[in-house]
């Protein structure tokens, strides 16, 4: 039988008839299963000194309720010290990554370069732990903690609004919508930054809140199921992989995202291998820039401490110089050549290659020389290469890099 949807009325009705009689629930095609009106409003909050640190706001602002009961995230959050400028300070939401929380040296680190910014714990924890005399206790939960991460989407089964990730996300827009109602915070000038976990979060994130002005996703991207990463290979294909690409992993909304965007990632992390990388940067709209690190650590402070990271974030909301900006790396015979743009001298470039293949983490990487040739980078191909990309090194030892080619 053919059903011919011949108007909105009649689409509507099938919406209907759908929702009734399948067991997925039918949402608003790109932008998911959150009600994105509710999160968008400015969520109550109250102060707290517990985990109180210097030059911070601790705050706890409530968030959807799971199974009816009330839930509260905790936060830190600050400003720069100094005049608020005219048009109110530039921000930051930082998203952290597995057992992590809300860090406060995250903040300040926002803060020392001129942005306010806010760092939550998305699994109902106080940033404190217990005194259990040698021993490693848990986090302090918060009064009303809501719910904490299962393994890798492992609760795919239950009903949706009782997951994890659905919660983090929606909590994430909160942060967001909390931040752009200070008075002090030019909401036109707020991005999203993420770690790990957190960089999956920012990859969703950021084609669900087009209010954001630019995103940094550090290792976690889009595209896990079926990578061969630790994230990867623990979504199981069947109904799991299932749920995380219709309702969680960002190539559901990359096709949203239309704002500059950062990624960095290592070249032989475990966790998020590079192809994920590179197919995310590819699948968005907005203009994406690179920064693969050779051996680069898994780690929140690893994470946070590139200076290319705020140096990208001047260049989007605060008039600063633009990173190098690589456009699509090709190869002709023996030589591989990229055309770039610099808006300061270019001091170093590199051809990084890998003569390896097979699972990417387990891959061996090394540098080898490439020279600039007008508006273009070239170098030849290493005998047995299998992949090549190139970095560039500005003045300011600024380093970003090319997209790879799979040879």
């Amino acid at each position: 039988m053919y059903i011919f949807l011949k108007n909105k009325l009649v689409f509507t009705v099938f919406l209907i008839l759908v929702s009734l009689f399948s067991e997925t629930p039918v949402y608003s095609k790109g932008k998911g299963p959150w009600n994105l009106d509710q999160l968008f409003e400015a969520p109550s909050f109250q102060k707290t000194e517990k985990a109180a640190q210097d030059g911070m706001t601790g705050i706890l602002y409530e968030s959807i309720p799971v199974n009816n009961n009330k839930v509260q995230v905790f936060a830190y959050y600050s400003a720069p010290e100094g005049e608020v400028p005219e048009e109110g300070w530039p921000a930051v939401v930082c998203v952290h990554g597995g057992g992590g929380t809300a860090f406060y040296e995250w903040v300040q680190k926002w803060n020392d370069h001129g942005y306010a910014a806010i760092s939550m714990d998305l699994e109902g924890h106080y940033p404190i732990r217990e005194v259990q005399g040698n021993k490693k206790s848990p986090r302090l939960s918060t009064e009303n903690p809501g719910l904490s991460r299962v393994g890798t989407f492992e609760d795919f089964e239950k009903p949706i609004e009782q997951q994890w990730y659905y919660h983090a996300v929606a909590q994430v827009i909160l942060a967001h919508s909390l931040l752009r109602s200070f008075p002090e915070v030019n909401p036109d000038k707020i991005g999203i930054t993420g770690i790990s976990w957190g960089g999956i979060l920012t990859s969703t994130v950021m084609g669900i809140d087009p209010r954001f002005k630019f995103a940094i996703p550090v290792y976690g991207c889009g595209f896990l199921p079926g990578s061969d990463g630790y994230q990867g290979e623990r979504i199981r294909s069947g109904k799991q992989s299932e749920v995380v690409n219709a309702y969680y992993d960002g190539s559901a909304y990359f096709r949203n995202a239309k704002i500059p965007t950062f990624w960095l990632n290592g070249t032989t992390d475990r966790h998020f291998p590079m192809p994920c990388t590179q197919q995310s940067y590819q699948a968005i709209k907005g203009k994406s820039t690179i920064r693969y690190q050779l051996g680069m650590i898994h780690g929140h402070k690893p994470g946070w401490n590139p200076e290319e990271i705020y140096a990208f974030a001047n260049s989007v909301v605060k008039n600063g110089k633009p990173l190098v900006k690589f456009k699509e790396l090709k190869s002709k015979g023996k030589e591989a050549y990229v055309s770039f743009k610099a808006s300061k001298q270019v001091k170093t470039v590199d051809l990084v290659y890998t003569s390896d293949s097979g699972k990417w983490s387990k891959r061996k990487w090394q540098n080898s020389q490439a020279s600039i040739s007008g508006p273009k980078i070239r170098a030849q191909i290493p005998a047995g290469a299998t992949c090549v990309f190139f970095t560039a090194i500005d003045k300011d030892n600024m380093m970003v890099s090319s997209d790879y080619l799979d040879l």
